[in-house]
C-alpha cells in the first residue's frame, strides 16, 4: 500500500527555515504533500496543462474525494506553488522518488542495471528577451525513471547526461552494466569510454557512416526474425587521439505503418564481442521519454510552460515523473494484462464534463 502523502511529506516549499522573522501564514487546506499529490492526480487524469484545472477538474469534488483529496486546487495555487521552488525542494522531490523506488520499485534490485538515457528539448519564446532553450535528460532502469535533470541553457549535452548518470548511480547504489542512448554525440561516447562504462547508442545511417568505417563493397547482411536484417561493419579506432574502439552496425527493420519505408537505424557500441543477433534487440528496447510518459509532448513541451522559472518547471517535471512511476507500480500489481499505457488510458477516460 502506497502512502503518497507520507512519502511527499519531505517537501517543505511552504515551510521556510532560517528566517530572522518567520512568515506567519494562515493554515491552508493544501499543505505541501497534499498539493504535490494534487499534481500526481492531474497527471493520472490527463490534465497536461494548468488551464485544465479550472475548465475540467476544479468543480469535481466527487472525483477529488475518490482520489483522497479534499478538492482540486485552482490553477493560481498550483502556479504559485511551482514558482516557490528552490534547489533544496527539487532535491526533496528527488529523494521522494528514490524512496518510492527503493520501497516498491524493481530498478534498485537489478544486479546488473541497464540505464536508458533520453533527451528532450524545448525552445520557449520570450517577447523582448532572448529565447530560452530547455534540455531535459531522464535516466530509466527496468521501466522506471530513476533520475532526471533540466538545464535552462544547455551549452553541452555531455555534461547534462553525465550528471544524470551520476544521480542514477547514486539512486541505484551500483555501477550500470550498460548505458543505452538515442542519438548520442561522439564526444559523449568518448566520455563514457574514459569512465569505462559500456554503452550502446542508436543514430542515423548518415551520421554513423560519416564518422565510422566505410560501407564495404561486399555486404554480408545477417537475416533476423521478423523481416529484419543487420550488417556488422566491425570495430574501428576513434579518430580522436587515444580514442576507444567503436563498433558500428547498420540495421533495417519493417516499417511501423503501411505505405512507409523500412526503418533504418545505425548502432554504435563498445560491445565488441556480442553477436549481431543480440545487439539489435538491445537497441530496440531502449526506453524513451515519449513512451514512458504516454504523450508525444507532455510534460515538457505541451502548451504554455507551467512556470516561467526553470526551477518551477523542473519541479513540475519531477512531479510528473513520480506520477508515472506510481502508475507503473500499480500496473505491475494488477497483472500482466494491465500495462501502464492501458491503465493510464482508463484513468484518462474518466468523464470530465459536468
Amino acid at each position: 500500500m502506497l502512502d503518497l502523502e507520507r512519502l511527499l511529506n519531505v517537501v517543505t516549499v511552504k515551510r521556510r527555515r532560517n528566517l530572522a522573522r518567520p512568515i506567519r501564514r494562515r493554515r491552508s487546506a493544501f499543505r505541501d504533500p497534499v498539493i504535490c499529490y494534487d499534481f500526481l492526480a492531474m497527471a493520472w487524469l490527463g490534465a497536461t496543462r494548468l488551464s485544465h484545472i479550472e475548465r475540467h477538474l476544479e468543480g469535481r469534488r466527487d472525483l477529488a474525494r475518490a482520489l483522497g483529496l479534499p478538492r482540486f486546487c485552482d490553477h493560481t495555487t498550483a502556479h504559485n506553488f511551482l514558482n516557490a521552488f528552490h534547489v533544496t525542494h527539487l532535491r526533496q522531490l528527488d529523494e521522494a522518488n528514490a524512496r518510492l523506488l527503493r520501497r516498491h520499485g524493481a530498478s534498485p534490485s537489478q544486479l546488473a542495471p541497464i540505464l536508458d538515457v533520453d533527451l528532450a528539448r524545448r525552445v520557449v519564446r520570450r517577447p523582448g528577451r532572448r529565447d530560452r532553450t530547455y534540455q531535459w535528460a531522464v535516466a530509466f532502469c527496468a521501466g522506471e525513471a530513476v533520475a532526471q535533470q533540466l538545464s535552462p541553457q544547455p551549452a553541452d549535452s555531455r555534461a547534462l547526461v553525465l550528471d544524470v548518470l551520476s544521480l542514477a548511480r547514486a539512486t541505484l547504489g551500483r555501477r550500470p552494466a550498460l548505458v543505452r542512448l538515442v542519438g548520442a554525440a561522439r564526444e559523449l561516447l568518448r566520455a563514457l569510454a574514459r569512465q569505462r562504462i559500456r554503452f550502446l547508442a542508436t543514430t542515423s545511417w548518415a551520421a554513423a557512416l560519416a564518422q565510422g568505417p566505410p560501407l564495404p563493397a561486399a555486404q554480408s547482411w545477417v537475416e533476423l526474425d521478423g523481416d529484419a536484417r543487420i550488417l556488422d561493419l566491425g570495430a574501428s579506432p576513434d579518430p580522436a587521439r587515444g580514442g576507444p574502439c567503436l563498433r558500428t552496425l547498420l540495421a533495417e527493420r519493417p516499417a511501423r505503418g503501411p505505405c512507409l519505408p523500412r526503418e533504418r537505424v545505425a548502432i554504435v557500441t563498445s560491445l565488441l564481442d556480442l553477436p549481431p543477433q543480440a545487439v539489435l534487440p538491445l537497441a530496440a528496447s531502449i526506453c524513451q521519454i515519449a513512451a514512458f510518459y504516454g504523450h508525444p509532448r507532455w510534460p515538457l513541451a505541451d502548451g504554455k510552460p507551467p512556470s516561467s522559472d526553470p526551477r518551477g518547471l523542473a519541479a513540475y517535471l519531477r512531479l510528473a515523473t513520480i506520477a508515472m512511476n506510481v502508475l507503473r507500480l500499480f500496473a505491475r500489481q494488477l497483472g500482466a494484462e494491465w500495462t501502464p499505457s492501458r491503465l493510464h488510458a482508463r484513468l484518462r477516460a474518466v468523464p470530465w464534463d459536468f
